[in-house]
């Protein structure tokens, strides 16, 4: 009876005091893969979440011309299917999901390594000129300080790339982030369905 009091007590803490001042609600490996192995993540490869996807490959192809990515809560790799036309030197996808990185290594996709990990734990090996976060920080306990332990693992003229669909609430997310990390471009895009994104570009101030 105390641990379901416990966790009840829990889900009410997070749903009035720290949902609304932009935490996010992590996810149970478990549960995640679970979902991969039903198809509920198979839309990322679909129509409807393209232009979005688009405007990431963009802009990174845009402002670098040979980069080292990491792309944090890659899923099964749908974002580096899209860079595989583009040149990169380097792309390293993690996720939290056993699933999801056995999904993305079948793709056998060229310069590509992929591999599990927490990203609230883990820790890059390197570093990268971009760091890519898509559809993710609202699964970060915090998602200012989620952004904030990955900046020394960007290269000098680093940056990192967000794409955060609007649901729940996704403004107080972004005010964590912001704190942290400095907006230089943003592109807000929707599809036909009214759903509706954000994908920011963010560098560290001199002081960070």
């Amino acid at each position: 009876m105390n641990f379901f009091r416990q966790d009840l007590l829990a889900r009410l803490r997070h749903k009035f005091l720290l949902a609304p001042a932009g935490y996010g609600r992590p996810l149970d490996q478990t549960v995640v893969d679970g979902e991969y192995r039903s198809g509920a993540w198979a839309h990322f490869g679909q129509l409807p979440e393209l232009p979005r996807q688009s405007i990431i490959v963009g802009y990174v192809t845009q402002l670098y011309q040979n980069p080292a990515i990491l792309d944090l809560g890659c899923g099964s790799g749908r974002l580096a299917q899209l860079f595989q036309p583009h040149p990169f030197r380097r792309y390293l996808g993690v996720d939290l999901s056993v699933e999801g990185i056995r999904l993305a290594r079948e793709l056998k996709l060229t310069r590509c390594e992929f591999t599990e990990g927490n990203f609230e734990t883990w820790s890059p090996p390197e570093k990268f000129d971009v760091i890519m976060f898509s559809e993710c920080i609202g699964y970060a306990h915090d998602p200012g300080a989620l952004v904030a332990r990955f900046l020394p693992s960007l290269a000098p003229g680093g940056m990192i790339v967000i794409s955060h669909f609007r649901f729940g609430y996704w403004p107080a997310h972004w005010r964590r982030v912001e704190a942290q990390i400095k907006t230089f471009a943003a592109t807000t895009i929707a599809n036909e369905r009214g759903q509706i994104w954000d994908i920011k570009l963010l560098r560290p101030t001199s002081s960070s």
